[in-house]
């Protein structure tokens, strides 16, 4: 086999293509509106246009016959994925045995736009000899529910729905109506370049010079490398560190500020299984992570942005608090089941979100730890925003002492969980540090007691003698990696007794596959309401490098920070969860969770070795 050839992992032939592909042979690209995954083959297998929440146009990542917009070779081709430095501009390779041709890929970004539009601009370039190309153009509304009318036009194809909206594709390359699908093909030699462009919410089907691509091409490398070229860590893991910010940016819907957990639905977390839900929301819980990982980046602007939007959530709802809300804060995200077949078979297909109803305590500490570091980073909080916030760290304090559904979002029946307990330790916390920085009157004695009393509860009724380990709740035989945050957020000094021996009975207990690899917790164990296998948690695993970080056992934290760097694929694409035995990727995908646990574990391992050298300074 050739150097060339083996430099491309993935192979494909068009004429037997698999139904699901790994979604490590996904790369994703996006306009801070939404976001699109763009497989290894050429096919885009998942696009809700215009934005993240809009229904899927093309979800044939979720059922072959959902919808697909491929540009690929008509031969058998071995292909590979990269970005372009510095950018979500994403390449992708194919060599034939008659050549090479590369598939260029983005969404154009405009500042502060708000008008709800999308285009997805692809560019094929010819690199040595000749490759037959073929073009498949083959939307389906809802969630690929519903197949489109076709219109041919001479400067592309429109597709329509008659509810739905329509978009079209605009190219010089010959098009002609096969069924349901649009279909071109074209000869791309060495040195030619060949533009397509699919524009969500046009009526009519326009020149595809019309569309400036170069131009656009031209500008939206400008931006994603002067964005980035913001980034003070200066590290050892500064390309992944780069990867990762990109990739969270990517995340961001810009018209709030409001940042999905990921761009993509019901993605299972184990082949087959019912663990599958819709993350195309903004999780509370998130907060403390999220403005952790860009302000010590140095994106102050966007922190303070997702944190306005969360403050402006809080002063609508008052004491309500929610777990998660839409990217436009919408409060009511009814779950539904779609009839498709979902990823390598893995039912039910949800959308919606029913966890919206759920109580879950942590998410207050969460709230109060962010707005604490956005006052830290130049956010300014106003009286009445402090007010509001006052307000929930009285709900902490009447509701702490009821059960709640965790941190995992369980379906079975409320418990005392530990993690929501120390949550709501934090919240009193950080309250209280806020207050007397702000110089505000508050009831800050009794906010301090209030918080001895969960602590002391915690260390009490949390702790399992027989174990010698913190468990999942009060009086459980189940440990959960959660617990890993406890000297993260000041609870336990990371060299606590109690701490380290909960922290070698999680590694013990819970590793799944490949050191450092972890189960959140055994679900064979556990009674989450859910049942069925998962796989291994990247963000705890990520917190157990944090928790070895600040023990001081810098050695073996950084041994496990480049052993789990191993499972962000090629493309540096951190998912959900790994395959304990495989590595594969499972679950949503690329997921904000575990890029921020990535990030957060780099910059804690960062700080603390320039601390012991003793020349600690700001990042940069």
């Amino acid at each position: 086999m050739s150097i060339s050839l083996m430099n491309h992992p993935f192979r494909f032939d068009p004429q037997n293509p698999p139904d699901y592909k790994p979604l490590e042979a996904y790369g994703l690209i996006g306009d801070n509106r939404t976001a699109v995954l763009v497989g290894a083959d050429g096919h885009i297998d998942w696009a809700c246009l215009p934005d993240f929440d809009s229904e899927a146009v093309f979800a044939a990542i979720l059922d072959p016959d959902a919808g697909t917009f491929a540009v690929r070779p008509s031969e058998p081709f071995a292909a590979r994925q990269f970005y372009e430095r510095g950018t979500n501009i994403l390449v992708t390779e194919f060599v034939t045995a008659n050549g090479t041709v590369r598939l260029r890929d983005f969404m154009p970004y405009v500042p502060g736009r708000k008008v709800p539009t999308a285009e997805i601009h692809r560019l094929l370039e010819g690199v040595s000899g000749q490759v037959s190309m073929e073009i498949i153009f083959e939307p389906r509304f809802s969630f690929g529910l519903y197949p489109p009318i076709l219109e041919m036009s001479p400067y592309g194809a429109k597709a329509m729905h008659p509810r739905e909206g329509s978009i079209t594709l605009s190219t010089d390359v010959p098009l002609s109506i096969e069924g349901h699908r649009v279909v071109g093909r074209v000869q791309v030699e060495a040195g030619d370049e060949v533009w397509m462009v699919a524009d969500w919410g046009s009526n009519t089907v326009h020149p595809v010079r019309s569309y400036q691509p170069p131009r656009q091409l031209w500008m939206t490398r400008q931006f994603w490398r002067g964005w980035i070229n913001k980034l003070r860590y200066q590290g050892r893991y500064r390309e992944a560190v780069e990867r990762s910010l990109l990739t969270l940016k990517l995340l961001i819907y810009e018209p709030t500020g409001a940042i999905v957990a990921a761009p993509t639905t019901s993605l299972p977390e184990w082949p087959g299984g019912p663990r599958n839900w819709d993350y195309r929301f903004t999780w509370v819980r998130d907060s403390a992570f999220v403005l952790r990982a860009l302000f010590q980046a140095g994106y102050v602007q966007e922190g303070t942005a997702y944190f306005d939007w969360l403050l402006q959530q809080v002063l609508e709802s008052g004491s309500d608090l929610q777990v998660l809300y839409s990217i436009r804060g919408e409060r009511e995200l009814p779950e539904r089941i779609l009839p498709l077949r979902g990823y390598r078979d893995s039912k039910p297909v949800r959308v919606g979100n029913a966890a919206t109803q759920q109580l879950q305590l942590d998410i207050y500490g969460s709230l109060l730890d962010a707005a604490l570091r956005y006052d830290r980073y130049g956010g300014v909080l106003t009286i009445t925003e402090w007010e509001k916030l006052a307000e929930l760290v009285e709900v902490v304090r009447q509701r702490w002492r009821e059960p709640d559904y965790g941190i995992w979002e369980a379906r079975s029946a409320p418990k005392h969980y530990t993690y929501s307990r120390v949550w709501a330790w934090v919240a009193l916390d950080r309250a209280s540090q806020l207050a007397l920085k702000l110089g505000v009157n508050a009831p800050i004695d009794d906010w301090a007691q209030e918080a001895a009393r969960i602590h002391a509860e915690v260390m009490e009724h949390a702790w399992n003698p027989d174990l010698e380990a913190f468990t999942q709740y009060y009086g459980a035989e189940v440990l959960d990696a959660s617990v890993l945050v406890m000297p993260e957020v000041g609870f336990l000094p990371s060299t606590d007794p109690r701490f380290v021996k909960t922290r070698e009975r999680i590694i013990e207990k819970l590793t799944a596959g490949r050191y450092p690899l972890l189960y959140r917790y055994p679900p064979e164990e556990a009674d989450d309401g859910i049942g069925g296998p998962e796989g291994a948690f990247l963000l705890v695993s990520f917190w157990l490098v944090d928790a070895l970080t600040l023990a001081g056992d810098l050695k073996r934290a950084r041994a496990a920070l480049e052993s789990l760097l191993l499972t962000s694929g090629p493309l540096r694409l951190f998912s959900e969860e790994v395959h304990p035995e495989t590595e594969g990727l499972l679950g949503n995908y690329p997921q904000g969770f575990s890029h921020l646990g990535f990030l957060n574990a780099v910059f804690r391992l960062d700080h603390t070795r320039r601390r012991r050298e003793g020349w600690d300074m700001p990042l940069g």
